[in-house]
């Protein structure tokens, strides 16, 4: 049962990875409504505790790909 779970997570992987190599091949149109920000949006200035101890600042990220992950529970 285990080895079809495993086979079934690269499956999906592979599939996902699929979806996202043609995603980016292709031009996406923007939803109905929606418009790309005349000029770039700069990001905020920022100072974050890591769970080592040390510090994060906006200043460290510029230049760099950042994914926000962001989560709530309600």
């Amino acid at each position: 049962m285990m080895v079809f779970g495993i086979r079934l997570s690269v499956l999906f992987g592979v599939a996902l990875a699929s979806a996202v190599i043609n995603a980016g091949a292709a031009e996406l149109a923007p939803p109905a409504g929606l418009t790309a920000p005349a000029k770039p949006m700069r990001l905020p200035a920022f100072n974050l505790p890591t769970t080592a101890g040390g510090a994060v600042r906006s200043d460290d990220l510029r230049g760099k790909v950042v994914i926000a992950r962001f989560w709530a529970t309600w």
